[in-house]
């Protein structure tokens, strides 16, 4: 693996030319488990190399059923996708839960109104039957900008943007009921702020991590074969 190659493009390219060499058009792929095995990663590193090559035209996954070879030469080059969901989740665990940690240590009345606001903005465009994308994103930057550290803001800001720029996050959210995990992720942020206005750092580092792997679970879960359904198959939201 290059330096600026990510682990899930590595094991995309891994596992394309596994299937130019063993498998044909029609062929199902090992099960996820037995593929981390094969090349000692993680699962969701498996899912996410998994599909970019649905995004490539190489495989399709099948709800139900398992990982079928489609295609056996990449339509797209497999290093212009953007990050990965599952590690930019990773990222955000490592730096935004303490973040809220320094939040709730240095709350101000400006702070709790600025979040107050992006909470409300969040159940506004939920009201409207949209993604709270601008709220969403206005909260995290509130508590980044509490710790008075440019460079963190601009972090979680770039987290922020190469997540919505993913082709793979896009290729989850295309089939994913995204309108179910609303109140879910809105409860989280409710908890977070509870936390920040409480002062409390400990219980703030705790509600943010909390949110954040309440994300990756289900993302995880609902990018499952078990739950995906190919972009052509009826029923499709």
């Amino acid at each position: 693996m290059s330096d600026s190659q990510r682990a899930y493009e590595a094991i995309a390219a891994e596992i394309s030319a596994l299937i130019q060499s063993k498998y044909e058009i029609g062929d199902r792929l090992p099960a996820e488990r037995d593929l981390a095995t094969r090349f000692g990663v993680s699962r969701p590193t498996i899912r996410e190399a998994l599909l970019l090559l649905s995004l490539s035209g190489q495989v399709e996954v099948r709800k139900n059923s398992g990982v079928y070879v489609t295609g056996r030469q990449a339509k797209i080059d497999l290093s212009e996708t953007g990050a990965g969901p599952f590690e930019n989740l990773d990222a955000r665990l490592i730096i935004e839960p303490e973040l809220a940690a320094i939040a709730a240590a240095n709350v101000s009345d400006r702070l709790i109104a600025q979040l107050a606001d992006a909470l409300a903005i969040m159940r506004h465009e939920h009201a409207l039957g949209k993604e709270a994308e601008t709220g969403d994103h206005r909260f995290h930057l509130a508590i980044a900008s509490a710790s008075g550290n440019a460079t963190l803001v601009n972090i979680v800001d770039m987290l922020w943007t190469t997540q919505l720029k993913s082709r793979i996050w896009e290729e989850i959210h295309r089939s994913m009921p995204m309108q179910a995990y609303w109140q879910t992720w809105l409860e989280d942020h409710e908890k977070v702020f509870d936390a920040i206005k409480a002062g409390n750092a400990k219980a703030a580092r705790q509600a943010m991590a909390r949110h954040i792997k309440n994300i990756h679970a289900i993302l995880l879960s609902e990018s499952s074969p078990a739950k995906r359904v190919s972009p052509s198959a009826p029923g499709k939201p």
